[in-house]
């Protein structure tokens, strides 16, 4: 029988009985284990409990050919059904809201069997319900680090970074899957220079610039910057070795195209200045007027911050202070909180105690 009603109707006692026994029916089908029926199954036990609350309300008093002790009977198993209801409810709430937690331990539990199907399908879910719970994304950081799908991981970094709360256990897994990302991310680019593959080089390194440019810069020193230049460099040889082939197998056609991409390479990549007036390839002889390369030194205008960026900005500084202090380099991380503490200036956020404790620590410490 269907659940709703119309009120205007007269019910009789086996109507009445029909409705208890298909409430008790739906009650015991919730399910309040799976993760996948619990966001589901909360809304029904809110229907459930409407569709009591109507027939108390609208119905027991339309009720006839009913004796007093079968009337008695059906209230008692009324309230001990709509006590149930209201408790499973009540739980499927609580489970609701927290149905990312048990995706992801699920997850654990799958990846701890070696399950990666499985794992990656309950760490998806719960990513799905909270995008911003900091152990799932560390641990898809993890699981995309090993797969090496570097752009994916500066997603969720930024995520990590700029959009959630960590506390010290999660700032110290970031600190350390922050440090093993950024070493994977140069060996990988530098052994593709040494394999002479300088075009996938390239594409490694200039993820590894804009993790630098974007998220804390205390893992970054200028070795991924001297990648780029020798990513490039390689490019720009390799046009020319393509072009010397050519010209002595005698297809001067294909050897004027590499010429020609080797002078747009260059062109399109002055301001990098990867080749030195008196390094080699400029001495090699090439069939076109390549203009010595000066570097290109843009000014820079100061820009100027909303509120909420000069927070962000400050909570990286001081991330990156803290993980300088784990390293024990005592002096950069000295700087960088006194930087953060020159943020604190504008009012404009709460400030992290830490900062400081952490300067009159380190000032003592160093001086």
């Amino acid at each position: 029988m269907n659940g709703h009603f119309l009120f205007s109707q007269i019910m009789n006692c086996e109507e009445m009985t029909s409705f208890l026994a298909e409430k008790e029916r739906q009650i015991k089908s919730l399910n309040l284990k799976d993760p996948d029926y619990i966001p589901l199954h909360y809304l029904k036990s809110r229907d459930i409990i409407k569709e009591f609350e109507s027939f108390k309300s609208d119905k027991l008093a339309l009720l006839k050919d009913c004796n007093t002790i079968i009337f008695s009977e059906f209230i008692n198993q009324f309230d001990e059904q709509f006590t149930l209801i209201q408790s499973k409810s009540d739980s499927l709430a609580l489970l609701n809201n927290n149905v990312y937690l048990i995706f992801y331990e699920k997850a654990l539990f799958q990846y701890q069997l070696r399950n990666e199907d499985e794992g990656e399908y309950f760490l998806f879910r719960s990513l799905q319900y909270n995008p911003t719970f900091p152990d799932a994304i560390l641990l898809k950081l993890r699981k995309l680090l090993n797969r090496n799908h570097f752009n994916e991981c500066l997603s969720l970094l930024n995520i990590l970074y700029y959009e959630t709360v960590l506390d010290r256990r999660q700032e110290m897994f970031a600190i350390e899957f922050t440090d093993n990302f950024y070493q994977k991310l140069y060996n990988t680019g530098d052994s593709l220079v040494k394999l002479e593959r300088a075009a996938e080089a390239l594409e490694i390194f200039e993820i590894l610039e804009t993790f630098c440019l974007n998220l804390p810069t205390s893992y970054c020193n200028d070795d991924y910057y001297h990648g780029i230049l020798r990513s490039k460099s390689g490019i720009y040889e390799s046009y020319l070795r393509i072009a010397e082939v050519a010209k002595k197998r005698g297809n001067i056609g294909i050897a004027e195209h590499f010429y020609q991409y080797a002078k747009e390479y260059l062109e399109e990549n002055k301001a990098s200045n990867f080749l030195e007036r008196d390094s080699e390839v400029q001495n090699e002889v090439i069939p076109f007027h390549i203009e010595p390369v000066e570097m290109i030194i843009e000014k820079t205008v100061a820009p100027t911050f909303t509120p909420k960026e000069l927070k962000n900005k400050y909570d990286v500084l001081v991330f990156q202070a803290l993980a300088l202090s784990i390293k024990e380099d005592f002096p950069a991380s000295y700087k960088l909180f006194l930087e953060a503490q020159q943020l604190e200036e504008c009012q404009c956020f709460e400030k992290d105690f830490r900062v400081g404790l952490m300067l009159k620590e380190l000032s003592s410490l160093l001086h």
